[in-house]
């Protein structure tokens, strides 16, 4: 399945079921023995977090961790803990103070969306919904978790899904539309100093190729009205439209609201550009604290730009390994280095940015696992008890 596929098959299970997060974040379709046992569970009024993966999910993983052993085989394994053992304790901080951020930068860019609509929803709840959105999306191919943070935000600040969705929608558009003005910036800054090889600019170019596609289709989805005209169509089909009935109208509701969210893109636009600022300066902690201070901020700030895009390359989980190789690729680069023998410090650095990145985002866990575990009582059907019959 193609990373739109993914992410059109997300929106359309989201709004069938909002509370059901296995059967929107699956790839394999419709699973009548998983559907069972999830309408039992409501039933009862239980909730679970998914159990469902797929083979295509666990490839991914086995692909991203092989790749990521391949370096450390390449940089020597004990050089690679040796240096990590090394970095300054105050770099790590300043990092994770960085990463944390960026990530709020993130939450704020979401809020901006909601907050017109939204008034009175207290600020701290939508950007731990957040932040459990950004936690799905380290750990989902081509970062399509963030997808289900309307239902955090449902069950969190009681915010409506089509109101969660048109801010998300809105959010990830201008992210990956900014993303692919900074990562062909980028790529004109680093060619006028460097050479870069046929793989590295053929990797960011397919990242380039699929953010255009996923920012134009986010934003076209809001607010192009052929895209209105198309589902009206659609569902005056006797027997199709019926069944996409709910998906008709999650889309025109998101549409409704998307259009009321216009003014705010510029405020996120900027907030996005924010939070890649706030991404490269921990980098540039982290690069210090394993290797001498032989970079700019601005290098750092436009490979941040190249390692969020090579995240969306569909061939392992949020690009794990591929992130990885690309950070060792380009510092040898920069510093004029041969690829072999790899640089122990260079394969540190981009464990540690792993690490400290996918670990800030930790902060969205609770409020993951108290929506995968605890169900939304007005959103259950009521369920009584059977009475015996009296005489």
């Amino acid at each position: 399945m193609c990373p739109l596929d993914h992410q059109r098959y997300i929106l359309k299970q989201l709004y069938r079921n909002p509370y059901n997060l296995s059967a929107s974040l699956s790839v394999d379709g419709y699973n009548e023995g998983a559907n069972s046992r999830e309408l039992a569970l409501k039933q009862t009024g239980e909730c679970q977090l998914p159990l469902h993966i797929s083979k295509k999910l666990v490839i991914q993983i086995v692909v991203g961790i092989a790749i990521i052993l391949w370096l450390v085989q390449l940089g020597n394994l004990n050089e690679v803990l040796s240096t990590v053992s090394q970095i300054n304790p105050v770099n790590i901080v300043g990092a994770v103070a960085f990463f944390i951020t960026a990530s709020t930068f993130v939450a704020f860019a979401l809020c901006t969306t909601l907050r017109n609509s939204n008034p009175d929803v207290p600020l701290r709840k939508m950007i731990m919904a957040s932040f459990a959105g950004q936690l799905l999306s380290d750990v989902t191919p081509v970062r399509s978790g963030y997808f289900m943070t309307p239902v955090f935000l449902k069950q969190l600040a009681d915010i409506p899904v089509e109101k969660g969705m048109a801010g998300v929608l809105a959010t990830g558009g201008v992210n990956s539309l900014v993303k692919v003005v900074l990562v062909l910036s980028g790529l004109a800054y680093f060619t006028s100093r460097l050479p870069l090889p046929a793989e590295v600019t053929t990797a960011l170019y397919v990242g380039v190729i699929v953010l255009v596609i996923a920012g134009v289709f986010l934003i076209m989805l809001m607010w192009e009205r052929r895209f209105s005209k198309l589902v009206a169509k659609v569902e005056k089909i006797p027997i199709v439209g019926k069944k996409l009935r709910e998906f008709i109208d999650m889309f025109n509701n998101v549409q409704t609201e998307g259009r009321k969210i216009r003014l705010s893109l510029i405020i996120v636009a900027i907030l996005v550009l924010l939070s890649v600022m706030a991404n490269a300066a921990a980098l540039y902690l982290i690069f210090v604290g394993v290797w001498a201070p032989s970079l700019s901020l601005l290098d750092f700030f436009f490979m941040a730009c190249f390692a969020s895009v090579l995240t969306y390359i569909p061939i392992t989980i949020a690009g794990l390994g591929v992130q990885e190789a690309g950070y060792v690729l380009m510092l040898h680069l920069l510093h004029g280095l041969p690829l072999s023998p790899v640089n122990p410090s260079f394969v540190a650095f981009a464990l540690i940015t792993r690490v400290l990145f996918t670990g800030t985002d930790i902060i969205g866990l609770g409020p993951l696992l108290k929506v995968g575990l605890k169900p939304d009582e007005k959103a259950l059907p009521e369920v009584r008890e059977p009475q015996a019959p009296t005489s």
